[in-house]
């Protein structure tokens, strides 16, 4: 509810008048302000007055309120015009405000030289029509009440008083001195107070008080929490489709690659449940979509040039790809092809290996080396040594484990200048990239950045796997 705090008038230049329900929740509010004395201010008071008494605006629903005030005030307008071309005053046309309460919200409408402003406590804002320089408008702009000859431009502004905030209507000659020289809001209504003996004043002050009736908050009801669930699961499901290439098991698939990177896990170390649940969520994302590939393509990602003669094929981690040159070890960043770390050996380097994020160099002289991504050597090892062929290039095997975009195997068939993708089950080419020049080299597929390595020439070439689904 609110409650008027004070009000202030001094008739006939102004005038207040008030109409609200004993518990402040309805009702209306109106006042008038001229700088002029003249008994037809008198009778055009009156004419104010008896409008809004004999109006039906305590019949007026909220969502009516605005459409309404625009009419009535419009017709109010000329009913005035008519009478103060027939007067003597030398301003002919009032200020006036005319506000409509529901509860704690006012719609209200302003002409002229009332304005308005809403204090929180702690900061008071001008609200509708700026008082700023009103001084130095013209009569047309100031948009007096009955003063034009034609309609009358009508702004409903409507604004919430909660508790313990104030709402100020006053005459212009107040307004500087309180919007600017406001600082205490507990002593707001003695500080306006305190204008009374200045010329012609005009102010209401309205009190936000605690509401007298709460709202409920509303419940769901089954119907509409059933619908709400049926509504996400089909935007979820939507969503799926949308993105395709089975995103969802993509992210669990790179989940379980980064937890491995983290920290190796013996199986009594996981919890049964989360085992069963993922199974059971695994299942159920195949019952939903189940759609084989319908597009597999190869794909060049990046290439970079070498500036050694690579000597094995390359091996990589999530974040690393390793290179052998003879004697020397190179580590470099998949995203952006930087050298991180570089290492000399004294025998040449027969192969390279990675297994459970350690990189394994195998030595010509039965020597083995044990380095983490960073490039720290962790353990040395006396062992005869595997030799790779780098030339040898033989077909692999990609499963729905290693991607799971893929809802069953394709067969990854290297050559010298071509790799070709192959159904096994049907027999069928899927998709074949050429180069112009011999391929040396083709590492494993790299489940997680969805590629393979191959040494083309004196470069590096990254190929994409692009499944769409």
């Amino acid at each position: 509810m609110i409650a008027i705090q004070g009000l202030h008038d001094n008739p006939p230049y102004t005038f207040v008048e008030k109409n609200l329900s004993q518990d402040g929740r309805f009702g209306w509010i109106l006042a008038m302000w001229h700088p002029e004395e003249n008994l037809h201010l008198d009778e055009m008071a009156a004419e104010l007055r008896l409008a809004v008494r004999n109006s039906v605006v305590g019949s007026i629903s909220k969502a009516e309120v605005e459409k309404w005030l625009k009419a009535f005030m419009n017709e109010l307008h000329w009913k005035l015009h008519a009478m103060l071309r027939k007067s003597q005053l030398m301003e002919k046309g009032l200020s006036v405000f005319f506000a409509v309460v529901y509860d704690h919200e006012l719609f209200f409408v302003q002409f002229g030289r009332i304005f308005c402003g809403l204090s929180d406590g702690k900061k008071l804002r001008s609200i509708g029509v700026d008082y700023r320089h009103h001084q130095m408008q013209t009569l047309e702009k100031l948009n007096l009440l009955g003063f034009s000859d034609r309609d009358i431009a009508v702004k409903v502004n409507r604004v919430f008083i909660g508790e313990n905030q104030r709402f100020l209507a006053l005459s212009g000659n107040l307004c500087a001195k309180v919007f600017e020289t406001y600082s205490d809001p507990a002593s707001l209504d003695h500080y306006v107070e305190s204008f009374a003996t200045s010329a012609n004043p005009l102010w209401i002050i309205i009190d936000g008080r605690s509401r007298l009736i709460k709202p409920r908050r509303r419940k769901l009801n089954r119907l509409q929490i059933s619908t709400g669930i049926i509504i996400l699961l089909t935007l979820v499901a939507t969503a799926y489709m949308l993105f395709g290439n089975r995103f969802l098991d993509q992210l669990l698939h790179r989940t379980r690659i980064n937890v491995k990177r983290n920290a190796t896990l013996r199986l009594d170390q996981i919890p049964n449940t989360i085992v069963v649940d993922t199974q059971n969520l695994l299942k159920y994302l195949e019952r939903i979509v189940n759609l084989p590939a319908r597009n597999i393509e190869l794909d060049i990602l990046w290439s970079a040039t070498l500036p050694y003669q690579v000597t094995s094929a390359p091996v990589f981690s999530m974040d690393t790809i390793y290179l052998a040159a003879d004697n020397n070890l190179i580590a470099f960043e998949k995203k952006n092809r930087e050298l991180i770390w570089k290492k000399s050996f004294e025998h040449r380097i027969n192969s390279l290996f990675v297994s459970d994020n350690i990189l394994m160099v195998c030595l010509d002289g039965d020597t083995a080396f044990g380095f983490k991504e960073d490039g720290s050597q962790i353990w040395q090892l006396d062992i005869s040594s595997p030799i790779t062929d780098l030339g040898y290039l033989e077909p692999s095997r990609i499963a729905p484990e290693d991607d799971p975009r893929l809802d069953k195997s394709i067969t990854i068939v290297p050559s010298s200048k071509i790799i070709n993708v192959i159904d096994a089950h049907r027999g069928e080419t899927l998709s074949t990239i050429t180069f112009k020049e011999d391929i040396f080299s083709l590492s494993a597929y790299d489940s997680y950045a969805n590629c393979f390595y191959a040494i083309v020439g004196d470069g590096i070439i990254s190929i994409g796997l692009k499944i769409a689904n």
